[in-house]
C-alpha cells in the first residue's frame, strides 16, 4: 500500500464566494454526456498488476485510519490491485471543486474517489461520476434503505455507492430524566413539555438545543421536522416544492415557537453544530439535536460537564404521525467516469461497502452501517447506543435530487433563518422560500 500522501503542501483555500464560483463554473461547464465513457474495459478483476488511485479525506477512529487498514486489507486479498491512497482536503468544498477541474480536464485519476451524500446529482450532471449501477448485479442496492439510495440517485441512474451513513439524533441528559421520572421523549410534543418542566425546576437553562444558523446544517435541521410533519421540502416526485405546504407550516412554526417560549437558546439562530453541542456538553441545553458524532465527544470527561449523563435515541415524531425523521448524511464512494481500470475498481469499491467491511467498520470506528441487514444486527447494535438507535430513525433525503441542491437549500435555510431570528413571518418566508426553490429548480439563480 502506498501512503496518504502527506508530502504535499498544503492547499490555499479560497475565499467562500470565490469557491462556490469556482464550483458552480466548474460544474456548469462540464457537458453531460450519458454514453458509456468506459466502454470495451472489462469489469473482471485484472490477472496482471494494476495500481488504483482512492481521494478520501481520512475517517475512523483517531490513530485508526479507516483508509490504512482498508486498503491493507484489500490488498491482501487483491494480490494484482494495488491502491495509492491521495488525502482529500478536509474542506468539503474546497475537496469537490479541485475534484471536478481534475476530473472535467480529463484525468483518469482519482480512480474512485469519496464523496458527500449531497453530491450526487450535481457530479452526475456534470458527467464527473461514472452510473455504478450499470456494471453492478440489479438487486445490488436493495440491501440499502431507499433514502439512501435516492441521496446517491439522479434521473433513475444510481452514482455513488453508500460508504457511511451519519444520521441525526436526539441526545439527552439521563440524569434529569431519571431524577423526575421521565421517560426519553418519541414526540416533539414531548420534548417541549419535558423541557418546560426541567427549565421550571431550575435543572436547565434550555430544553432543546439545534442548528438554526443560516447555513445548509439548518435545511437538514429543516427537512427532519418537516417530513415529522408529513410533508417535505419537495414534493413526491421530487420536481416541485411543498417547502409551502401545511406539514412545513406547522413545523416551522413550532421550531419558532421553541425559540419564542424560551425552550430553545436565545441564540440558536447563529448556532452550528459546536454551539449547539456546546450547550449540551455544558449543562445548559437538557436535549439536543446532532449528527452521530456529538456521543464521544458528550462522554468525553475531558470535553463534557455531563460525561456519564448521556442518553441517545431515535429523532422525534410529531403527535398523531409515524415518522422519526432523519436526515441522511454520510459519504458515498463515485468513480472517476475516465477511469482506466474499471474491474481493479469496481472490486474496491464493492468491497468496501460489503456485509463484512462494514461491519468491520463499525466495530473499529463505530460507523453506522449504510447496509440495513448489518446496521440492524443484534450484534452490531450492542457495539454503541447511537448505532443502537440508528434503526429506530425513518431516514429522508435532503433535496439532493436535483443539480441545483446548493440554491434549493440556500432558499430554504436563508428564510427558516428568518422566522427563527424573528425578522419575518411564518407564512411569508415559506412563500418566499416556495418562488426561490422553484428557480433552483429551473435552474435560474436566486
Amino acid at each position: 500500500m502506498r501512503s496518504p500522501r502527506a508530502d504535499r503542501p498544503p492547499r490555499t483555500g479560497l475565499p467562500k464566494a470565490a469557491l462556490a464560483l469556482v464550483v458552480t463554473t466548474v460544474l456548469a461547464g462540464c457537458a453531460t454526456d450519458h454514453d458509456d465513457p468506459v466502454a470495451g474495459q472489462s469489469t473482471d478483476v485484472p490477472d496482471e498488476p494494476v495500481t488504483i488511485t482512492w481521494q478520501a479525506a481520512p475517517f475512523g477512529n483517531r490513530g485508526d485510519d479507516a483508509r490504512v487498514w482498508l486498503v491493507e486489507e484489500f490488498e491482501r486479498l487483491h494480490p494484482t490491485i494495488e491502491v495509492e491512497v491521495v488525502s482529500a482536503p478536509t474542506n468539503v468544498d474546497t475537496n469537490r471543486a479541485g475534484l471536478s477541474t481534475q476530473i472535467m480536464g480529463g484525468s483518469s485519476t482519482p480512480d474512485i474517489y469519496n464523496g458527500d451524500v449531497a453530491w450526487s446529482a450535481q457530479m452526475a450532471d456534470a458527467g464527473l461520476a461514472l452510473p455504478v449501477d450499470e456494471y453492478l448485479p440489479d438487486d445490488y442496492f436493495d440491501g440499502f434503505d431507499p433514502a439512501v439510495v435516492e441521496a446517491a440517485s439522479y434521473e433513475g441512474r444510481t452514482y455513488g455507492i453508500p460508504l457511511t451513513l451519519d444520521q441525526a439524533f436526539l441526545y439527552y441528559r439521563t440524569d434529569l430524566l431519571e431524577e423526575h421520572g421521565l421517560e426519553p421523549p418519541t414526540t416533539w410534543e414531548v420534548v417541549a413539555e419535558q423541557s418546560r418542566l426541567l427549565i421550571d425546576e431550575g435543572e436547565v437553562d434550555h430544553g432543546i438545543a439545534y442548528q438554526g444558523a443560516a447555513y445548509e446544517g439548518l435545511t437538514a435541521v429543516t427537512n427532519e421536522f418537516v417530513a415529522a410533519a408529513g410533508g417535505g421540502i419537495l414534493d413526491d416526485a421530487l420536481e416541485s416544492p411543498a417547502i409551502d405546504d401545511a406539514p412545513a407550516h406547522e413545523a416551522v412554526e413550532f421550531m419558532h415557537g421553541l425559540g419564542e417560549e424560551g425552550l430553545a437558546p436565545a441564540g440558536v439562530s447563529t448556532f452550528e453544530e459546536p454551539e449547539s453541542l456546546q450547550s449540551f456538553t455544558n449543562g445548559q441545553s437538557a436535549f439536543l439535536r446532532n449528527w452521530a458524532y456529538a456521543h464521544a465527544t458528550a462522554e468525553d470527561p475531558g470535553m463534557s460537564e455531563i460525561a456519564g449523563d448521556v442518553g441517545v435515541t431515535a429523532m422525534p415524531a410529531f403527535e398523531g404521525q409515524d415518522t422519526r425523521a432523519s436526515s441522511v448524511g454520510g459519504w458515498n464512494v463515485y468513480m472517476n467516469p475516465h477511469t482506466e481500470n474499471l474491474g481493479a475498481s469496481l472490486a474496491f469499491l464493492t468491497w468496501i461497502t460489503s456485509p463484512e467491511i462494514q461491519a468491520e467498520m463499525a466495530e473499529r470506528s463505530s460507523t453506522v452501517p449504510t447496509l440495513d441487514s448489518v446496521r440492524e444486527s443484534e450484534e452490531i447494535r450492542a457495539l454503541s447506543p447511537v448505532i443502537a438507535a440508528a434503526p429506530d430513525n425513518d431516514l429522508v433525503s435532503r433535496p439532493t435530487s436535483t443539480p441545483h441542491y446548493t440554491q434549493v437549500s440556500q432558499a430554504v435555510f436563508s428564510n427558516v433563518n428568518a422566522v427563527l431570528s424573528g425578522t419575518e413571518e411564518t407564512g411569508d418566508a415559506l412563500g418566499e422560500a416556495r418562488g426561490a426553490v422553484q428557480s433552483a429548480l429551473d435552474g435560474r439563480s436566486l
